[in-house]
């Protein structure tokens, strides 16, 4: 058994203590979905981030980086952050106004539909099982480069990793272990890559040799590798605006996202925990994308582009960093999954079997439990049938959520005059436009034309369902009344105070975005120019 391995196990045993301590102090439905509803800034940060940076960004991501995609995985990754402050704003405090357990449960609540909450929760099942299946393809990747065992045998180690812990104890043991992974991933990555800097003979020697390399040709250029996705600069960058978009727009209603907000102890945690989410994301896929490109530099001829950060732990780093940065890839993948594996089992539960509750609390979390248990199963299946494909997996779930749920999550709070069967056409067509030529696109090996990426198609069929579906049916007077609801703030959230102190914590953010562009014009414009002369 070798020390990188001994590492791991040592953190999934850690995660599963406390996950299990924290499970111990589950009382009711309430703790289970929610925690309570009183969940400080510090935990929805580190939940926000760690249940975002999954292993398609530590594996995922940095294999296009490697393969020669860096500048448009770096757009994408700049702008999807921005997600977070939109989505607090314009969804996320809203949304916990409306006191629900899950977001489905929310678009049922705000449109007094059983259909729309069953569509919803459908919908966050197909989208989220996805996401959640690369999350357990990326631990089991790294699993069998450390131990070289068979994937399948780690497949199942993954499996048990975060099911023990998220099926006894619900949002809470997610929440606190979410966050003691984020500490880990976040270190990690600031840790280990001034030695992947300097393996790869310094910054300035490193961005000269990879603007020049002629083996991978434009690697680090704005047109990115052209023999890798699109032939040409343009659709490339296009791609990337596009993606980076739709990831945007991921990060303000996905539900993997935005349930964390309804466990927040008030609207302030709301908008502060997303400020420090969007700083947090950006600061980490930084570190990480620079490293993939780095390790390229230092080692072309890594067969698996997945596994490149992976070979940089192992071979460029001090044995006892390695293992942090490989706990730090093992930990972002165990929250993910985690947090995945919750959204479902409370969807299934709350929404789909809700005919099922009682008046017997203990029934109720019994019967939770049992239903998450049987949603990690049928996982843990598809997980084990299918190879790993870790970024388009993720991709294919991040898109499908986008497409079926923003047009409608958005117009949900900013429009009264939405009606019914407007939210309910909008989501369902939404759904279809993007995952069937997603699917196809898929199972063909065909690439679309950027201008019929399924993103474009489902959002397209969203708006006209929502057309469609207001003309058929008007907003009635309990749609409208519960539009209302959403926008009168609670006589708790108003203190002179603590407004400002949340509106201060902007000018936090407009410094940090401005220390980021002079660091990309510094470190990474300014050297790819002198060397391309």
């Amino acid at each position: 058994m070798n020390t990188y391995l001994i590492g791991v196990i040592a953190a999934l045993i850690v995660f599963i203590t406390v996950g299990v301590i924290a499970g111990r102090k589950v009382k009711d439905t309430n703790d289970y979905y929610v925690a309570g509803r009183k969940a400080p800034g510090i935990l929805i940060v580190g939940s926000l981030i760690a249940s975002f940076l999954s292993t398609g960004a530590f594996l995922g991501d940095t294999g296009e980086v490697y393969s020669g995609f860096f500048m448009g995985i770096v757009i994408v990754g700049i702008l999807q952050a921005s997600g977070y402050v939109y989505g607090a704003n314009l969804f996320g405090k809203y949304i916990r106004r409306a006191e629900v357990n899950t977001v489905p449960e929310y678009f049922g609540k705000r449109f007094g539909s059983k259909r729309l909450r069953m569509l919803s929760s459908i919908t966050l099942m197909f989208a989220v099982t996805a996401y959640m299946l690369s999350a357990m393809q990326g631990i089991s990747t790294l699993m069998t480069s450390i131990t070289g065992l068979d994937y399948k045998v780690c497949v199942i180690i993954a499996w048990l990793s975060f099911t023990i812990f998220t099926v006894y104890s619900g949002s809470k043991g997610v929440l606190i272990t979410d966050t003691i992974m984020f500490m880990i991933f976040l270190v990690a990555a600031l840790i280990g890559i001034p030695f992947i800097v300097h393996g790869a003979g310094g910054w300035a020697e490193a961005i000269t040799s990879l603007a020049q390399s002629t083996t991978r040709p434009g690697i680090i250029s704005w047109a990115n590798n052209l023999d890798y996705l699109y032939p040409s600069g343009g659709q490339n960058l296009i791609w990337a605006i596009v993606y980076g978009i739709v990831w945007a727009v991921v990060v303000m209603v996905s539900p993997w996202q935005t349930s964390r907000y309804l466990m927040a102890k008030d609207e302030h945690t709301v908008q502060r925990s997303a400020i420090w989410a969007s700083m947090g994301v950006v600061t980490v896929t930084t570190a990480l994308y620079f490293s993939a490109a780095f390790i390229y530099k230092i080692n072309p001829d890594i067969e698996e582009a997945s596994t490149s950060i992976i070979w940089g732990a192992m071979n460029l780093m001090p044995m006892i960093i390695g293992v942090l940065m490989l706990t730090g890839i093992l930990s972002a993948g165990v929250s993910s999954a985690s947090t995945f594996l919750s959204l479902i089992g409370s969807s299934l539960t709350n929404d789909i079997l809700s005919a099922r509750k009682t008046d017997d609390v203990k029934q109720n979390l019994r019967i939770s439990r049992i239903g998450m248990a049987i949603v990690s199963v049928v996982v843990l299946a598809l997980a084990f049938f299918n190879p790993p494909q870790i970024f388009w997996i993720m991709y294919f779930g991040g898109t499908v959520i986008a497409s079926s749920w923003g047009v409608v999550a958005l117009m949900s709070v900013w429009s009264k005059k939405m009606s019914e069967t407007a939210a309910f056409l909008g989501m369902l067509l939404g759904f279809l436009g993007c995952a069937i030529p997603k699917t196809y696109s898929a199972l063909s090996g065909t690439t679309l034309p950027i201008y019929l990426d399924p993103f474009f198609i489902g959002v397209a069929m969203s708006i006209i369902g929502v057309v469609i579906g207001n003309c058929i049916k008007k907003a009635n007077d309990d749609n409208i009344l519960q539009y209302e609801s959403l926008h009168v703030r609670p006589a708790s959230e108003k203190d002179a105070v603590r407004d400002r102190k949340t509106f201060r914590l902007m000018y936090v953010y407009l410094a940090f975005g401005i220390l980021l562009g002079i660091f990309f014009v510094v470190f990474y414009a300014l050297p790819y120019m002198r060397a391309m002369g």
